[in-house]
């Protein structure tokens, strides 16, 4: 077992807490714990580490995926209404759904359902101070999760968060910056009148201005070719109706169909050129670990 002391001895109001647990989770889990209580320094002799700069309550999030590998707790099990037998094939009421939806991710969300972002913005940032690379990446599917189940981006005062306690280079600056270029934001900006951080605008209105192939190029287009007009679509790039039988493109994320014209061809992958910025969401799909996850030489996710 090894001892870690989470807390700043010398606050007063708020003591630090110590934490008995298991080294061979911590030491496999962290390369940071490894290199310390597998030392000849003092934590390593007294296999005890202290993290002053740390919150206790953000801690034990930790601990939680470090002991079952997850961040959610399992939610009641969702129990159909009882029904009459002509109404057996009613569909469950939405609001049931969300309520069953929200039960199933514990503490990430507020009591009215709402994730808490702050907390997931703060544990990425222990994480990566960890070096508990798995874990950071969790939590960035887990809020690109959240975000899509509750269509919300974080609050102006979560961007404080994420450019005082994050790391610059940290894929989750990326992700938030698409969340709020990609979503309507528009009840956030009237309900929450906190200040947001500086650099997180300015770096916000650089992604709206810069079209790029970032803005444009993420589609995974495959070979398309409708049977009839019945089945045929306009292209997304010129409005063009495309013509049944003849060969065109379409997105397998999105279904949005495109010509030969908005279409080139560059090392055997097919991208979309022109003002196509509704595309598919970089963060749901395949392309959420290309985009965001870290990982080492070789690794992937399964």
């Amino acid at each position: 077992m090894a001892t870690v002391v989470v807390g700043d001895e010398k606050n007063t109001s708020r003591p630090p807490v110590s934490y008995i647990i298991h080294k061979e989770l911590l030491t496999s889990a962290s390369p940071f714990f490894a290199a310390a209580l597998n030392s000849t320094f003092a934590e390593g002799l007294d296999q005890t580490v202290r993290l002053p700069e740390e919150k206790p309550e953000i801690f034990e999030w930790f601990l939680q995926w470090l002991y079952t590998g997850s961040l959610t707790v399992p939610g009641p099990a969702y129990q159909a209404p009882h029904l009459p037998h002509h109404m057996v094939h009613a569909p469950t009421p939405w609001s049931q759904l969300v309520q069953a939806d929200a039960a199933a991710d514990g503490d990430l969300r507020n009591h009215v359902g709402s994730p808490k972002y702050f907390l997931l913005i703060d544990l990425y940032g222990l994480s990566d101070r960890l070096l508990t690379t798995p874990l950071s990446n969790h939590i960035l599917s887990s809020i690109a999760r959240l975000s899509e189940a509750t269509n919300s981006v974080p609050t102006p005062s979560d961007t404080r968060i994420l450019y005082e306690h994050i790391r610059s280079s940290a894929p989750l600056r990326s992700l938030i910056l698409d969340l709020f270029a990609y979503k309507k934001t528009d009840k956030l900006l009237e309900t929450h009148k906190d200040e947001w951080h500086a650099r997180f605008l300015r770096e916000l209105v650089v992604k709206l201005k810069r079209p790029g192939p970032e803005g444009i190029a993420r589609h995974s287009l495959v070979a398309w070719r409708p049977s009839s007009y019945s089945s045929t679509k306009a292209c997304e790039g010129c409005r063009e109706v495309l013509k049944p039988g003849v060969s065109h493109d379409k997105c397998v994320a999105c279904d949005r169909a495109f010509c030969a014209g908005c279409v080139r061809r560059s090392e055997g992958e097919r991208v979309v050129l022109g003002e196509d910025t509704g595309g598919c969401k970089p963060w749901t799909g395949r392309g959420l670990c290309a985009r965001y996850h870290e990982h080492a030489d070789g690794e992937e996710c399964p």
